[in-house]
């Protein structure tokens, strides 16, 4: 008679027990508003969710409360748009000076002139083409300052032997110009150089012949210069 009394207890504490566990349930569910025309709970939409982030991200449709919630560290942070003032307008830009194009330098004239005259083997007599240089070269240069005349030999024969002959081309070549330039006398000035300033080598004969010459330097002045 005492077990069943016990055993009856027993199922009626546990029936006590599920009932106060499901009231309690009740009381932490968010109650939802009714519609008026169904009388029945709304239900959500569905909608396209993101279930994952990275390279392992998949969109699927869900039903709310089932789709997964957007937190401060998922959602990314956008910059804030700078509003533009349509009435502003844009600040003129500053006009740039040219650069001023600086003037090419002036070419100076040269100062000096040198006619060369060529003379022939142990000789100091001038030729019809040298004489010819010569006055061409006058007609250009009547405005001079001086001139210098060089006298000038091979190394073919004896040292004193060829400063007589540089000597001698270089009176031959001031004769001339005192006699077809009278007023030039006293501009003319002389030189003998037998023994050296080659221009070419005395090894050939070529060489030796452009050696045996006279070398006229005409000295302009600055107001005359060509």
């Amino acid at each position: 008679m005492m077990a069943r009394v016990m055993r009856r207890t027993g199922w009626l504490a546990v029936v006590g027990c599920c009932t106060a566990l499901a009231a309690s349930c009740s009381l932490f569910r968010a109650q939802e508003p009714l519609d008026s025309t169904t009388g029945r709970h709304p239900t959500a939409p569905a909608r396209l969710a993101q279930l994952d982030f990275g390279r392992d991200a998949v969109f699927a449709q869900c039903v709310p409360p089932a789709c997964p919630t957007r937190t401060p560290k998922s959602l990314a942070t956008e910059a804030p748009k700078q509003s533009i003032d349509p009435a502003a307008s844009p600040a003129p830009a500053e006009p740039v000076a040219p650069t001023p194009v600086q003037p090419a330098p002036a070419t100076t004239a040269p100062s000096s002139r040198t006619v060369i005259v060529q003379f022939a083997l142990g000789s100091a007599k001038l030729s019809r083409a040298a004489r010819s240089q010569l006055n061409a070269a006058m007609d250009d240069l009547l405005q001079v300052r001086r001139i210098t005349i060089i006298g000038r030999t091979d190394s073919t024969g004896p040292l004193a032997f060829n400063q007589d002959l540089a000597l001698a081309r270089a009176l031959a070549v001031r004769d001339h110009l005192r006699r077809t330039h009278p007023a030039l006398a006293a501009t003319l000035t002389l030189r003998a150089r037998g023994a050296c300033c080659f221009i070419a080598p005395n090894d050939t004969l070529a060489g030796r012949a452009q050696n045996r010459r006279v070398e006229v330097v005409f000295q302009m002045n600055e107001e005359h210069q060509p």
